[in-house]
């Protein structure tokens, strides 16, 4: 009988050969390549399976990120966009933090107004070249000053360097 696949039998997980004091046994069985797979390749399949679904899981939660991009603005503009991460600063901030509607050195801004879709959230909604800040000095202040000052007080914090945000 022609037998295809003759292995050791410790290559599918029996017990292997032994030595005796007067000879050498090497028992062999006949391995089918199911066989073969199901006992050397279990647990590195098993593990790969794991890792696929393991990254997948993350592949749907990547965190909002919103394109500040303003042609009207900026309409030569000589840097790349700047994804801003909104979710990361949702969680670690209060939302009059970063959005203001300043009045005698105090914001004014009533929170419940912060709803998706509403045409004043945005920056260049106030920001613009009749504004005592234009837009590009309100982005520079508001996300660099703050980078800036948590730095400082010797904590971890975003980019401040021009091509940390404008990533081409």
């Amino acid at each position: 009988m022609f037998i295809e696949s003759m292995i050791p039998n410790n290559a599918c997980g029996a017990s292997g050969g032994f030595f005796s004091s007067r000879t050498i046994r090497i028992r062999f069985e006949r391995c089918t390549p199911m066989a073969l797979l199901k006992k050397n390749i279990r647990l590195p399949a098993v593990l790969a399976l794991v890792m696929i679904l393991f990254s997948l899981s993350f592949a749907g939660a990547r965190e909002e990120e919103l394109v500040l991009d303003n042609p009207d603005a900026y309409p030569e503009n000589h840097r790349a966009v700047v994804l801003f991460p909104h979710e990361l600063h949702v969680g670690d901030l209060e939302c009059l933090a970063c959005h203001h509607d300043y009045e005698d050195g105090e914001n004014i801004l009533d929170e419940k107004k912060l709803e998706e879709g509403n045409p004043d959230i945005p920056c260049a909604s106030c920001h613009d070249d009749d504004s005592g800040i234009d837009l590009k000095e309100a982005y520079h202040r508001q996300c660099m000053g703050c980078h800036r000052q948590v730095r400082l007080a010797g904590m971890a914090t975003g980019p401040e360097l021009c091509g940390e945000c404008h990533i081409k």
